[in-house]
């Protein structure tokens, strides 16, 4: 009998997008919407590096939209290799580097070159919802560290230690989503020791590296003692603003990975999209970049104090942690939802159709991401942020 795959069911529908669908259909319907779901910049691309890259795609229309060598822009793997040296003083060759279509499509690339189906990958939980999914998506088995308020939602390295015994890779983001946390040296030098001892893979999601507001990135190169082990995950989605064009990279030490993952790269996508390469090639040779950064910045740390602030006064009994990174509060509202007897998923639907206000529950990013919620703080400006907050304090019964 026809049907469709046990691989495509075993993947369950993502409550997040779900919920996306819902905000969508509550503004449709003439409804005012506070979204707090996007894990994406809340300030357009940088309006001199679009003018520019207009002018190039007018005077370069061929040029702009044909095909470009699976492995991506030369152009591009040389400006990345230069940001990487400027940023983390770190030597990657062109070569190793290669051009993905987004952040996810790298991590399914390295996992695919990394792994085989029945594997174990261990992963640092609450994590980024997706990991989940793409591990069931190519039949890997999940082992996991657990992370709470308790720890500033950094991970036991006693378990790290004992897991990386069973697994064949460790998949973490530093900072991190939806905790916002950057991780300890103590723990990164755990994990970049530990792998490199026992040749476990370390593939690392370094997707909000620019985002930290106090503090500063991990570089796991500085801790790695056998470079080959590492596999770094980038995205142009969050630095430069321009998640819709779907453009991200990796990087290896490896040069026989890095050949692998264009040899898929080539089955999986072909090429990563070309007019978005070619305008990150300008973000990075004109510094517009470090110019939206700059600017970005400030901003977003406005934005994350008005967020923190307003958990703090609208949700006093929540359990939360100052994010010094990132784009997420993620507090933990067991009090609340133990009184009200609904889950964290219940209760970001019922957010949406009572109040308007649409965040995701914590609990599609992992066990201990139950009873929380995850606000995006960069997408609204401090007094639409407080209002939302207000509202779901309002649901809750503290006002």
């Amino acid at each position: 009998m026809t049907g469709v795959s046990r691989r495509s069911r075993a993947i369950k529908t993502s409550p997040h997008r779900v919920l996306v669908a819902l905000a969508d259909q509550l503004r449709r319907s003439g409804r005012r919407v506070i979204d707090f779901t996007a894990g994406q910049p809340g300030l357009p691309p940088d309006a001199s590096a679009l003018a520019e890259f207009i002018e190039f795609m007018s005077k370069n229309t061929f040029t702009a939209f044909r095909y470009a060598p699976t492995q991506g822009l030369p152009e591009l793997r040389e400006e990345i290799s230069a940001d990487l040296k400027k940023y983390g003083g770190v030597d990657v060759p062109p070569d190793n580097i290669v051009v993905t279509t987004g952040g996810l499509d790298g991590i399914i690339l390295s996992l695919y070159a990394t792994t085989d189906p029945n594997d174990r990958v261990l992963l640092l939980e609450p994590c980024y919802s997706m990991y989940w999914d793409t591990l069931t998506f190519l039949g890997l088995e999940a082992e996991w560290c657990s992370e709470s308020v308790d720890t500033g939602f950094q991970p036991s390295v006693d378990c790290i230690l004992d897991k990386m015994k069973k697994v064949k890779a460790v998949l973490l983001a530093s900072p991190d989503n939806p905790t916002s946390r950057v991780i300890s040296r103590e723990v990164a030098k755990a994990i970049a020791e530990e792998a490199s001892r026992r040749g476990v893979w370390i593939l690392y999601d370094v997707a909000y590296k620019h985002l930290v507001y106090e503090g500063e990135h991990v570089w796991l190169e500085k801790y790695v003692e056998n470079p080959d082990v590492l596999v770094n995950i980038g995205s142009f989605s969050k630095d430069i603003a321009i998640p819709g064009g779907r453009l991200g990279y990796v990087y290896t030490f490896n040069k026989e990975l890095a050949r692998e993952m264009v040899k898929l790269k080539g089955i999986l996508g072909i090429v990563a999209p070309v007019p978005m390469q070619w305008l990150a090639t300008l973000y990075l040779r004109k510094g517009y970049k470090e110019k939206y950064l700059d600017y970005v910045l400030p901003i977003y740390r406005k934005r994350r104090d008005a967020a923190y602030e307003a958990v703090r006064k609208y949700l006093p009994r929540a359990r939360v942690v100052k994010p010094t990174a990132s784009m997420y509060v993620f507090p933990d509202l067991s009090s609340y939802l133990a009184e009200k007897k609904v889950s964290d998923l219940d209760l970001a639907v019922k957010l949406a159709e009572e109040k308007g206000v649409v965040a995701l529950p914590g609990s599609i990013f992992g066990p201990s991401g139950v009873n929380h919620l995850r606000i995006t703080f960069v997408t609204n400006d401090e007094k639409t942020i407080e209002e939302g907050v207000r509202l779901i304090g309002e649901y809750l019964g503290e006002a």
